[in-house]
């Protein structure tokens, strides 16, 4: 029998959360990497990636990266119950705001359809490309409204044979872990 939602978000974040430091950090230095080689990565001029919050994978190295080679770097914002997309030109003009997820200050909102690549956290994943996040559907109502890659970012751990789902709910278009690229089935 399928877990309840709760259920699976409990169990995988107190997981996350006890990640040796070590293996946070190697395990984010191979996601890096994978994302760095997927084409939909290398071609994206409008790029949104995400801050790390209790325990995520850190994809921090590539937000100077993004704007070294000329692309724009995009990182969502809590807004009036939903995602803004605010592209930054500097990845230090973030300050702790909304559930303490380190956000931009400043930037220029983006629509969502100027997005070419999209790194969506989550706390669970599925072979499918459903995820489970945090439960507020912030990231299901912004990838309705995107229609670039939606690559989901994860430990393996985190990629299950099913996730609870509802008929809202959003899938990605891959899962990127430190063991490799899984694209949906």
């Amino acid at each position: 029998m399928l877990a309840s939602k709760e259920e699976v978000r409990r169990k995988y974040l107190r997981i996350r959360r006890s990640l040796d430091p070590r293996t946070r950090e190697e395990s984010s230095r191979k996601i890096v990497e994978f994302i760095r080689s997927l084409p939909e990565f290398k071609e994206a001029r409008n790029v949104l990636l995400y801050c790390p919050v209790k325990g995520e994978p850190d994809l921090t190295p590539l937000f100077r990266e993004v704007l070294s080679r000329g692309s724009r770097l995009a990182l969502p914002k809590v807004a009036n119950g939903d995602l803004e997309i605010i592209f930054v030109d500097d990845p230090l003009c973030l300050e702790e705001c909304t559930y303490g997820i380190p956000e931009p200050s400043i930037g220029e909102k983006a629509d969502p359809e100027e997005i070419d690549f999209v790194a969506v956290p989550g706390i669970a994943f599925d072979r499918s490309g459903y995820r489970l996040g945090f439960g507020k559907g912030y990231y299901d109502r912004l990838l309705k409204r995107v229609s670039a890659p939606k690559v989901g970012v994860a430990y393996s751990f985190q990629v299950l044979d099913s996730v609870p789902k509802e008929e809202w709910d959003e899938p990605v278009d891959l899962i990127v872990t430190e063991e490799g690229v899984i694209r949906r089935l």
